[in-house]
């Protein structure tokens, strides 16, 4: 049967836009480098269909045609490792799943090239460590009653504690981010909603605040709560949709829809 192949200028294309690393966000392998001998180089990597090459193959999408099936826009560039991979499970690595991978990539490799050396070097490792740091955040917030739990069962000065731990560990997950990255952002963004709860409560005694629909201060107490758990879901979605993270439980019932 035949095959719609990328043609070789295709192929370099990709690896160039790739800057010879692997695509996948979970690897980001080297795939060139020198051989043993002085003269020559290696290259380990390879031109991977988003879409199948041929209808017997991985993702093979009958709406596309010829020519859209050979184009760049149709390919990433992965180790061979990766690449294997993604034709062998092919109901782990959708098409939208690969798109997302090469754009991301490239993203991040078009912001590499203006940095020197050294920032470089710390944009690819945070590349690298951004779907593991996502599920970290994630959980951070899962194991927060505050965020799901039913407000006649939250304790205000409980809310404070366990918000002011948030923001420390929040802080310690962005040292291990590329500043101005987008996780980093995502971060920043969600300390800074918690801080405004923060401006926003402290004139009332958390301490001695009870659940009492009767008294004015817990009702804006928990109108700032409210607040509060729709911004931060609305954050989560977005941090959880980007990296393909599926959220949990109870958790994900109280995010807004």
């Amino acid at each position: 049967m035949a095959r719609d192949d990328f043609t070789q200028k295709t192929k370099t294309e990709l690896s160039l836009r790739a800057a010879h690393f692997c695509s996948n966000p979970n690897c980001l392998r080297l795939t060139a480098g020198p051989r043993s001998d002085d003269l020559r180089g290696l290259s380990t990597g390879h031109a991977a269909h988003i879409c199948a090459a041929s209808a017997r193959g991985p993702r093979f999408d009958t709406n596309q045609s010829v020519d859209e099936r050979k184009s760049a826009a149709n390919g990433l560039w992965l180790c061979r490792e990766c690449g294997d991979m993604i034709d062998k499970d092919v109901n782990g690595f959708t098409k939208e799943t690969l798109t997302a991978w090469k754009l991301g990539h490239e993203t991040m490799i078009a912001e590499v090239r203006q940095k020197g050396w050294s920032e470089s070097i710390e944009l690819l490792r945070s590349g690298q460590m951004a779907p593991g740091l996502a599920k970290e955040v994630i959980s951070l917030l899962e194991d927060r009653r505050t965020f799901w739990a039913i407000f006649d069962a939250e304790f205000p000065d409980r809310v404070r504690m366990s918000l002011d731990d948030l923001r420390h560990e929040l802080t310690r997950l962005r040292s291990r981010c590329a500043s101005d990255s987008p996780l980093d952002k995502i971060i920043v963004a969600l300390g800074r909603t918690v801080r405004h709860f923060f401006d926003t409560v402290e004139q009332f005694d958390l301490q001695t605040l009870k659940c009492d629909g009767n008294d004015p201060n817990w009702l804006a107490f928990e109108t700032a709560l409210k607040v509060l758990r729709k911004s931060v879901g609305y954050q989560i979605g977005k941090l959880a949709a980007s990296y393909q993270i599926t959220l949990p439980g109870e958790f994900a019932e109280f995010l807004p829809r």
